[in-house]
């Protein structure tokens, strides 16, 4: 039976994706989120096949959660719900390795068709594709767990010794956990990692 992680800090919409499962007709059984601390914990601790994402939920920095889940939990199958339409931000997450990208205008019908689609390990995203590869994603998708909370940290303005406080990691490794960051992005100051993090929210 497929485990179903529905993570939306809406209880209408997780109502509406629970719906949806049903509809499919494929056995599974779901439990929610309604936020991204709660997706870490969940999804650290339990067997779940299928993590349905909202990229604005509380706690979730646009594609950084994405980012962050793929590399802490690389067989994690993950779909984005976002009511977000544009084309660039579904190209980044097909990028960034997710299974299929859900508008939160679908239909019921819609929604299920979609989820039908990923459990039956096709990806699912809306027709409309060809969007130019994004460069500074595919820089992203390459960095550790680590240096993805080191970004959202600088990002955040905090000092290294604030950064290796909060990791619980030396100082000394904070400095190379950021020239390692400055390399990937082909960037060599803080100011530009924080421009990067803010590119990553997503738009209204």
């Amino acid at each position: 039976m497929y485990q179903v992680l529905i993570a939306d800090d809406h209880p209408l919409f997780r109502r509406a994706l629970s719906d949806a499962l049903d509809e499919t007709g494929i056995a599974c059984s779901s439990s929610e989120c309604e936020d991204f601390y709660q997706v870490l914990q969940t999804v650290g601790q339990q067997a779940i096949d299928l993590l349905l994402l909202d990229l604005r939920m509380p706690g979730n920095t646009g594609l950084m959660g994405l980012m962050r889940l793929r590399a802490e939990f690389p067989q994690l199958a993950i779909v984005i719900v976002s009511a977000s339409e544009d084309r660039m931000v579904i190209e980044q997450v097909r990028q960034l390795g997710a299974l299929g990208y859900i508008q939160k205008s679908s239909t019921i019908a819609g929604i299920s068709q979609a989820l039908a689609q990923v459990m039956e390990g096709k990806l699912s995203f809306p027709e409309f594709t060809g969007q130019p590869q994004d460069d500074t994603t595919a820089r992203l998708s390459q960095m550790t767990p680590q240096q993805l909370r080191v970004l959202q940290l600088i990002a955040e303005g905090a000092l290294n010794k604030q950064i290796g406080y909060t990791l619980n990691i030396k100082e000394t490794t904070v400095k190379s956990h950021i020239s390692d960051i400055f390399r990937k992005l082909n960037i060599n100051n803080r100011t530009q990692a924080a421009l990067i993090v803010q590119q990553l929210e997503i738009p209204d």
